[in-house]
């Protein structure tokens, strides 16, 4: 979900309105004003992604409403509209607490042509709408909340925009709340199950048909939390797909892939987490899957799980774990303990630190527990070419 991460910086468009109503001197009613605070509960690059999260919490109670904005083509979902910004902001917060799942709710001020304006400017902004003169007060007042869903503007294309390359999007979406999910989909030649390559949720690719004879690939998810899905296309067929799991959106053609959460009994592995050598410290390129992990038990507070520690192998030696006063998660030059431990006390001290690192963003404690199993339950030889994949961190869900 898109945060507020854009920066108005020097509003000049803004400010070359206000001095043009200023200047206004006519007596009839000006068009609409079309500046206001929104709350936006989505935004997504696909307007059909955009209608289903809409429907989804339109049966919640939200009266939900879709615009586009031309800055980033993006389509924006917002629950409620205000010339006020502190009405739509106490808004946020209401729907912040009785939509747990809707927790990155945020506020837009603008018109959908232009970034976030800065409250301080759109206050400025809004007074200077409500100063221009009308042709009578009906004219001016404008329910804040009632704007029509505007009508989708989807064009279809051809998928394919030279001989024998294709254009693809992989659309995956939360299958509860409604929410694009971000992750990898594998490409794989379906023939000889080689792999073709790895791509972004929710971006444009390029893929070159395989010389496989038969043109088939197989397109498989790898994202954290969430069970595998795929779908098996023939691209001399990509016109005659199954309209369940296929779409044309612009240039491309959407492939669908509807993501459930693992369920109670399931076990992930966290294969993006890494350790440094002899340490319970974190690389930070781990941050990635620590925040899909978060993310599965926010969405869900009810959820419970097991962190299953692993090594390659038995050796025991000195290694380094968590300090409680530090909490340095993930650098070597932080305050760290020194103990000479075994490899089930390593993987144990690594398991804590991955509970650690959640309890420091908001789980309770209670809510996890721990295991170290050293190089008991190894999945390669510890000298064979793939033996560091032994050490790894797995995830049980043990309530849900």
């Amino acid at each position: 979900m898109l945060k507020q991460k854009f920066h108005f910086g020097k509003v000049l468009t803004s400010l070359g309105l206000i001095l043009l109503l200023s200047g206004s001197h006519s007596l009839y009613a000006q068009p609409e004003p079309e500046y206001y605070s929104y709350v936006i509960i989505g935004t997504f690059k696909l307007r059909s992604n955009a209608e289903r999260f809409a429907t989804v919490y339109s049966g919640e109670g939200l009266r939900t409403n879709i615009r586009q904005n031309s800055y980033n083509d993006l389509h924006y979902v917002y629950a409620f509209k205000s010339g006020e910004v502190e009405n739509a902001r106490r808004e946020v917060f209401k729907i912040r607490a009785k939509y747990p799942v809707l927790r990155d709710t945020w506020l837009y001020n603008g018109d959908f042509k232009g970034p976030h304006i800065p409250s301080a400017d759109f206050v400025t902004l809004a007074q200077a709408q409500k100063n221009v003169p009308a042709k009578n007060k009906e004219a001016e007042e404008i329910p804040v909340e009632e704007v029509s869903v505007e009508e989708p503007q989807t064009e279809v294309m051809a998928s394919k925009p030279e001989e024998g390359v294709y254009t693809f999007y992989f659309n995956a979406i939360h299958a509860t709340n409604a929410k694009e999910v971000t992750g990898d989909i594998k490409v794989f030649d379906a023939e000889r199950n080689k792999l073709i390559g790895t791509y972004k949720t929710h971006e444009k690719i390029q893929l070159k048909q395989p010389d496989n004879g038969t043109h088939r690939v197989r397109f498989e998810t790898d994202i954290f939390g969430f069970k595998g899905a795929e779908h098996i296309i023939d691209l001399d067929e990509i016109d005659q797909l199954d309209s369940r799991h296929f779409s044309k959106e612009d240039d491309a053609t959407v492939v669908n892939f509807n993501m459930v959460r693992v369920l109670k009994g399931d076990v992930i592995t966290m294969w993006r987490v890494y350790f440094y050598i002899d340490a319970a410290i974190m690389k930070e390129e781990s941050v990635y899957q620590l925040n899909q992990l978060l993310d599965m038990m926010r969405e869900n507070p009810n959820m419970k799980v097991m962190i299953h520690g692993h090594t390659n192998g038995n050796a025991s030696g000195e290694v380094l774990h968590l300090d409680m006063e530090d909490k340095n998660f993930f650098s070597l030059s932080g305050t760290h303990k020194k103990a000479r431990a075994s490899a089930k006390k390593l993987s144990l001290y690594r398991a804590f630190t991955i509970q650690q690192w959640l309890v420091d963003q908001g789980i309770p404690e209670g809510r996890m527990e721990i295991r170290g199993w050293g190089g008991k339950k190894m999945i390669y030889d510890k000298h064979d070419s793939q033996a560091d994949k032994n050490v790894r961190v797995e995830i049980e869900i043990i309530e849900e």
